[in-house]
């Protein structure tokens, strides 16, 4: 953990899985018998490096494979990992060579925008669940260029309403009418990731985006010290709202998607 801890909003997602048991966890020492890398090996296969090539050390094993779904990590950690381990893979589907990482501080938020007004920000309940799961899916569906999906299947379903119940679904609204949804994702005592962060298309060029995520991101700031997330880097309009509410680039991953 304290290893993880040096990069905190690059880890989270690997910190926390860590933390919620049972998984396979590999770890690479350096010469003088300490971590340098630490990985986990499952559908998503997630890995932290103290340098580059410390990746080596997991390229070289057998850890993935046919089964993996994605590699995800620091870009440069990625970039080496997949020089020495491609040939154990089948070609990705899905490439994303630049994702910035974000991080918000309490300190850094906009103070600068206007309230949100009359915006119904907190979180969502299940008589919301149909609604949120919808756009959630076609988020997701439009990250991979498919078409939106007419209706949610039931695992998509039952994931969005467990994270409902769970009380880490966001959504702002006004009059009743869907503004804007994310939700927390992956926490540690350092940071919350943000994930699923989406406006309904009809709702964008607005500014509403921007007062509702601000007015979300200050809620969240008063129990975590400080949120993160990571986006694609061709997606210039998030990032710009992104930056627009304080948020300021830290790192880069990059993924491989099969």
């Amino acid at each position: 953990m304290a290893f993880l801890a040096r990069a905190p909003y690059d880890n989270v997602y690997l910190h926390s899985l860590i933390e919620a048991g049972p998984g396979r966890f590999y770890l690479a020492g350096d010469a003088a018998g300490d971590i340098c890398g630490v990985l986990h090996d499952g559908p998503n296969l997630v890995f932290a490096v103290g340098r580059p090539e410390d990746a080596d050390a997991f390229s070289a094993s057998s850890l993935g494979g046919r089964s993996t779904r994605m590699i995800v990590g620091p870009r440069a950690a990625v970039e080496r990992f997949w020089l020495g381990a491609k040939g154990r893979f089948p070609s990705p589907t899905v490439v994303r060579t630049s994702q910035p990482v974000y991080a918000l501080t309490r300190e850094g938020l906009a103070t600068t925008l206007p309230p949100a007004g009359s915006f119904d920000v907190g979180t969502a309940s299940l008589d919301e669940l149909d609604e949120l799961a919808l756009h959630g899916l076609r988020m997701a569906a439009g990250e991979f260029g498919a078409p939106p999906p007419a209706r949610v299947d039931s695992v998509f379903r039952g994931r969005t309403a467990n994270t409902i119940s769970a009380g880490r679904f966001w959504r702002a609204r006004r009059g009743g009418t869907l503004l804007f949804q994310c939700y927390v994702g992956a926490t540690t005592a350092q940071t919350a990731q943000i994930q699923g962060v989406w406006a309904p298309p009809e709702r964008r060029g607005k500014g509403d985006a921007t007062l509702a995520f601000a007015a979300i991101c200050k809620a969240l700031l008063a129990t975590h010290p400080t949120l993160s997330l990571y986006v694609n880097g061709f997606n210039t309009r998030a990032i710009a709202l992104y930056e627009r509410i304080g948020f300021s680039r830290v790192s880069e991953f990059a993924s491989l998607i099969f």
